[in-house]
């Protein structure tokens, strides 16, 4: 069994809308991989299944050996805690530094404050924000925030990251280091990376394995 498994899964929502149409998906350790396709393809609900904010309609998913799909919502915290989610939204304190967003979903988690402090300053460095540590965060530009909020997703060192149209608002260049951080991460923790995309350009400028999602169903693996 992979480290990520999909068996055989369904998702139909109340309106009749059949968003996942028979996905069989294994996905190892250590991967890196674009889901790639159209609006409405899928790829959100599909991320949305690995985070439990949706069950399948049938079929399974398998995380670790442990099948997420049919966990009891009292465990479903230890399950988030050790994802990694990358938000369009941007889920930031604006008049709190750089610095205090970065450790407060470590200290969230009963993380010592040194242990904290040392891990945001790795993460400070991978997203390139160090001159900004004690700026706040309402001051930064938009490409700033977003690597911000990269950083907040990487801080605990989360076993798989996922990010959901990561680049959709930031210009070429920084979204080719967005991704490419997120690379870097994967390259040098071993940890598995799932964007999903619509960017052709990001595709191919990145060795990664592509999952093309059309209407639900997997065209190409």
């Amino acid at each position: 069994m992979g480290f990520l498994e999909f068996k055989k899964v369904y998702k139909v929502y109340p309106a009749g809308v059949k968003a996942l149409d028979n996905v069989n998906l294994s996905i190892e350790k250590g991967e890196f991989v674009f889901l790639w396709g159209a609006t409405g393809a899928g790829k959100t609900t599909l991320m949305k299944l690995i985070t439990r904010e949706e069950l399948p309609t049938s079929g399974e998913v398998w995380l670790e050996r442990c099948k997420i799909s049919s966990l009891e919502d009292r465990y479903l915290p230890i399950l988030r805690r050790n994802l990694g989610v990358v938000f369009q939204d941007l889920k930031l304190v604006p008049h709190w530094t750089v610095f205090e967003n970065l450790i407060s979903p470590l200290l969230v988690l009963g993380v010592k404050k040194r242990d904290a402090h040392r891990l945001a300053e790795g993460i400070l460095d991978l997203v390139h924000l160090q001159d900004k540590k004690h700026h706040k965060t309402e001051w930064l530009s938009g490409g700033e925030k977003q690597k911000l909020c990269l950083g907040r997703a990487l801080i605990h060192r989360p076993h798989l990251v996922l990010a959901d149209e990561p680049t959709g608002n930031l210009d070429g260049a920084t979204a080719l280091g967005l991704v490419g951080t997120l690379f870097e991460f994967s390259e040098r923790s071993g940890a598995t990376v799932i964007i999903a995309t619509h960017s052709e350009k990001l595709v191919n400028r990145f060795p990664g394995r592509l999952v093309v999602l059309d209407k639900g169903k997997i065209i190409q693996s």
